[in-house]
């Protein structure tokens, strides 16, 4: 009975720490943030790049399983009837978002923020790694919604949107990361003349606080073979943006080729990704362009009035040498964005309109997910926005990525 107590074995302290990476890569950021006042060690390890990397690489494996978007509502300060038709000239310059999951029948708020200078104009936005680029008249800004950071680019002295205005200006932007760097790039076009006949762009890497927090834009050396379209904002993947190439004009001497214009953030030099060989012809513009699960660059065409066919195109660090694959015909009406494909535990998740759709290989059908006009907001009373525009939607991955230094 008076024999002695055992003692408890302590783990060494290697083993301890890489128990600790082990809880701690599983836990969201919200969870994470907090986790910085515990301890210094703890700090230490969430700051970690290799760690973020890790943490990154699982949120991206866990949304296979449990699909996550995140919505921005872009609302207007008010409506101008003569306006109507026409992409409005009054947003509102207050941006929010929300994580909404499949199941859910509200969507969690995760950050807003308000800025003073007015909006008018506010275009689609951007998602790369759980960072969000924001293009409007006045400035690019970038966000980490999940550790509630963000930052707004510098002015430049080619693109001034403000000066500019209206349809008169560029929007043609991309956000990406260049994996020989590890870093984050922004990318604008510019008009080098006033009729719009000829283009340029220039390119901003974003470093946090710990490397000076110092941004510039930088001219791109060679300007892009072919003109891309002036209002639309880039998918990016394994280093490459896409855009469009715009619509030939009738006086033009030169047709573009059925493509796209691709950048490689790498040696920023521009290239062309064909576009597949079975697309029609007549559906060279008609076309919607997603990123799938962070490896596959997808385009959506409605081919008849009862017909959604889905290509997929690998997209490689070594480059742009695979070809593209129709993966799916499906029977649905219109044209939709894709925003995943199996092994998705949802099958094919659609989106059109202010509704996300999944649709069963198996049946045949088609299924409402949700109606972002008409469901719930976290913080919100009225289930209907005032002045709604529209929805912005993206898959969504949570991340630890670091545009300042306000996390560790």
């Amino acid at each position: 009975m008076g024999g002695k107590r055992k003692r408890t074995p302590r783990l060494p302290p290697d083993l301890m720490e890489e128990v600790v990476i082990e809880i701690l890569v599983r836990l969201p950021v919200k969870v994470l943030v907090r986790c910085k006042s515990v301890s210094k060690a703890w700090r230490a390890i969430i700051s970690d790049p290799i760690f973020i990397q890790a943490h990154l690489r699982r949120s991206a494996s866990n949304w296979q399983k449990d699909p996550c978007f995140i919505i921005s509502p872009q609302t207007l300060d008010y409506v101008i009837a003569e306006d109507e038709g026409r992409w409005p000239t009054t947003f509102s310059n207050h941006i929010r978002f929300y994580q909404w999951q499949q199941g859910n029948k509200v969507a969690t708020f995760i950050h807003d923020k308000e800025y003073r200078c007015k909006f008018n104009q506010l275009h689609y936005f951007s998602h790369c790694d759980g960072l969000v680029l924001a293009p409007t008249d006045t400035s690019l800004y970038v966000f980490n919604p999940a550790t509630r950071d963000a930052i707004t680019l510098p002015k430049s002295g080619r693109n001034n949107l403000k000066r500019l205005g209206g349809r008169r200006a560029c929007y043609c932007v991309g956000l990406g990361l260049d994996p020989r760097i590890g870093k984050y790039k922004v990318v604008q076009g510019f008009y080098w003349s006033k009729d719009r006949t000829s283009m340029g762009m220039e390119v901003c890497t974003i470093a946090d606080d710990d490397h000076g927090g110092i941004w510039s834009w930088g001219k791109i050396r060679n300007d892009p073979p072919y003109l891309p379209q002036r209002c639309q904002t880039a998918p990016s993947i394994n280093g490459y943006m896409f855009w469009r190439i715009a619509e030939p004009k009738q006086h033009d001497k030169q047709q573009p080729p059925r493509a796209l214009l691709h950048l490689s953030l790498d040696d920023e030099e521009f290239g062309i990704t064909r576009l597949p060989d079975s697309l029609d012809p007549s559906l060279d513009y008609t076309f919607l362009l997603d990123v799938l699960h962070g490896r596959e660059l997808c385009l959506t065409a409605s081919t008849n009035e009862t017909m959604l066919t889905i290509w997929t195109l690998p997209v490689v660090d070594k480059g742009l040498n695979s070809p593209w694959e129709r993966r799916y015909s499906i029977n649905v009406s219109g044209l939709f964005q894709t925003m995943a494909l199996p092994p998705c535990s949802s099958g094919i998740i659609l989106r059109q309109a202010q509704a996300i759709y999944s649709y069963n290989l198996v049946t045949c059908k088609l299924t409402t997910l949700c109606e972002m006009d008409c469901m719930a907001f976290q913080g919100r009373k009225e289930r209907k926005w005032k002045d709604l525009f529209t929805f912005d939607v993206k898959p969504y991955t949570e991340s630890l990525v670091r545009i300042t230094n306000h996390l560790c």
